[in-house]
């Protein structure tokens, strides 16, 4: 259950940022849409004001046009002009253009649709704005064409403030996810580490238990041992007694191994970590482990490899590889022993032609008391991995890539040179 506590925290963690984001995407969305709706409606609302003075400017004008030129003398107005329905301009803000002359089309398009309407525009010099199009109705006589073009300059300018909220919000939005994934690491690095701690002080009761188990198995099979010796030697001639004795003292070795791999899997280590040539080792527990094997052996080990690691454990840990690898191929095949030290670590790799390993073995390998040999312990692989990775380096077992087999791969640190 604890192992699901941190995706847990994760999803949920990344479903309430995902949902504060979108909150504060739609309500900086909202408020930008908000202001620019509020700025064309305020724009929308003088162009009315206008027309209504214009309007009724209009219904006093004679040959004087005084009273609707100041009218639209706002500076928000970039032109007016009113139109008869046959398109000829009876009022402009440019004295130039009065009685020129609109499309026919364009006006009684106008007069027609009955309703204000407006758009945005460019003007000739490149400045936008914005044109309402109005139409006046009169007592006596044909409607006629207001045409307003007001300036858009402030209520760009208000809409472009308001949109600057966005680079505000951004930067909330990456500093929350930030501030998230920081919070996601820490809880995680936290929570692994409580665990780890939980793990080492539970294995750690488990050790001292197997350690004081095994001592007590360990003196009551010496007796054992030592009795069933000591009668199988009175035993003068072979028959049932005497293999009943020899399959009792197989037996007690046998026991004897397992508790002795016991205790030094279980036992506390403590590591003198050194650096030192790795060719020489690795010539040792070649010696110690294949001195009579009849396969073929071939070393390929750069004499310039130095590696940091505790030399007894790291020499135990070859030598059970490498019978390990010589038990899989029997009497013949093919071990090939290899270092790189290109990288930042020094990688050796024990190679076999034997019969590699199975999907089942993958995921257990490494397990106590797991083996797939007859008269395996299961702690050589497990004791393995306690004892490299204590020396900061990591161990895997695998398939060999393209052939039959296994390899054996131990990283460490890499060692000074001298």
């Amino acid at each position: 259950m604890h192992a699901y506590i941190p995706r847990v925290l994760r999803v949920g963690l990344f479903l309430l940022l995902l949902v504060f984001s979108l909150a504060i995407f739609f309500m900086t969305n909202k408020n930008t849409q908000t202001v620019r709706i509020l700025a064309i409606r305020s724009l929308t609302d003088t162009a009315v004001g206008l027309s209504a003075a214009a309007d009724n400017a209009l219904r006093s004008i004679g040959q004087d046009a005084s009273e609707i030129r100041a009218v639209l003398s706002d500076r928000v107005v970039a032109y007016a002009l009113v139109a008869e329905r046959n398109g000829h301009i009876r009022f402009h803000t440019n004295p130039h253009l009065v009685h020129t002359k609109l499309s026919d089309q364009e006006v009684e398009r106008w007069i027609r649709s009955g309703t204000v309407t407006n758009r945005r525009i460019v003007l000739g010099t490149g400045v936008p704005a914005y044109e309402f199009n109005f139409i006046m109705y009169r007592p006596q006589g044909p409607p006629e064409m207001l045409r307003l073009v007001l300036h858009t300059t402030a209520v760009d300018q208000t809409i472009k403030q308001a949109e600057r909220i966005w680079w505000i919000t951004g930067p909330m939005i990456a500093l929350l996810w930030i501030m998230g994934i920081l919070f996601e690491r820490f809880f995680t690095y936290r929570f692994r580490l409580h665990t780890e701690l939980e793990n080492q002080r539970r294995l750690s009761l488990i050790g001292q238990m197997t350690a004081t188990l095994a001592h007590e198995i360990r003196n009551a099979l010496g007796s054992v041992k030592g009795y069933a010796q000591w009668l199988e030697k009175k035993a003068e001639t072979p028959g049932p007694q005497k293999d009943a004795l020899d399959a009792i003292v197989k037996g007690a070795l046998r026991i004897e191994l397992l508790v002795q791999e016991l205790l030094l899997y279980s036992k506390e280590e403590l590591y003198h970590l050194e650096s030192f040539e790795a060719a020489p080792l690795i010539q040792e527990a070649v010696i110690a482990a294949a001195a009579d094997w009849p396969g073929n052996i071939q070393l390929d080990i750069d004499p310039r490899t130095t590696i940091r690691a505790d030399r007894e454990k790291l020499y135990r840990v070859m030598v059970n590889g490498i019978k390990n690898a010589l038990d899989a191929m029997g009497q013949s095949g093919h071990l090939a022993i290899s270092s790189d030290h290109s990288s930042r670590r020094v990688i050796i790799r024990i190679e076999d032609t034997g019969t590699g390993l199975s999907d089942q073995d993958n995921d257990r390998l490494f397990m106590p008391f797991y083996t797939t040999k007859t008269d395996g312990t299961g702690l050589g692989l497990a004791y393995a991995k306690k004892v490299v990775e204590g020396m900061a380096g990591s161990i895997q077992l695998t398939n060999r890539a393209g052939g039959r087999g296994a390899v054996l791969t131990i990283a460490l640190p890499k060692g000074k040179v001298k």
